[in-house]
């Protein structure tokens, strides 16, 4: 179900912009076949864009007391169009359609957190310095890194890995025991937390 957006904030609406869509939700509420029971709440908002229109003229003074009352004018009318949302939620029953048709905006859908795919031809073979290992795979769609973890054969139990952290899809592994037995995988970073390992790929250490 699509929501009407209600955020009228300053981060949102500078006083200029609030004024246009304050008066872009009047004018198409006004006469609006979906929503004829809010004919009242179009007077209301109008008045209230006057109102706060005379104001914002009046700002170029430099006057105190106008910006105050100007500060003032603004909660007004955010607090009309708000009433007005609410009823547009309430008679739309969330129908996107109804909804644009008002004038309001409505809040951004939320975009699924992909899962990337698992990471495909891990290969890993002896670096050109002794105690280091070359890891490489293919290139995963969408990822921003990659994070390599690997551990000591035989295992530990419970099992404590290493990681490290490659913007690339390769990486050289430092600082391994020379003549030890390393398991290694690989997995993409993206927005989603979940990790999709690649298949285990097990190389001693020259």
């Amino acid at each position: 179900m699509s929501k009407v957006s209600l955020d009228f904030s300053t981060n949102e609406y500078s006083d200029a912009e609030l004024s246009v869509k304050a008066s872009t939700v009047a004018g198409s509420l006004d006469g609006n076949v979906y929503f004829p029971s809010l004919a009242p709440n179009v007077t209301t908002i109008k008045d209230a864009v006057a109102t706060f229109d005379d104001l914002l003229a009046q700002m170029a003074e430099g006057n105190k007391k106008v910006t105050a009352e100007k500060n003032l004018a603004r909660e007004t009318l955010v607090e009309v169009l708000c009433e007005a949302g609410r009823l547009v939620q309430n008679i739309s029953k969330g129908d996107e359609v109804q909804i644009l048709s008002s004038g309001f905006d409505m809040n951004r859908k939320p975009t699924p957190i992909e899962i990337l795919d698992q990471p495909g031809n891990v290969t890993v073979k002896p670096g050109k310095i002794p105690g280091t290992l070359d890891v490489s795979w293919d290139v995963v769609s969408h990822a921003r890194s990659y994070e390599v973890r690997y551990t000591k054969l035989p295992k530990s139990d419970p099992v404590f890995y290493e990681k490290v952290t490659s913007s690339k899809h390769k990486i050289t592994l430092e600082g391994l025991v020379q003549g030890q037995q390393y398991a290694i995988q690989v997995a993409g970073v993206g927005s989603n937390p979940k990790r999709v390992w690649s298949f285990e790929i097990s190389s001693f250490v020259m």
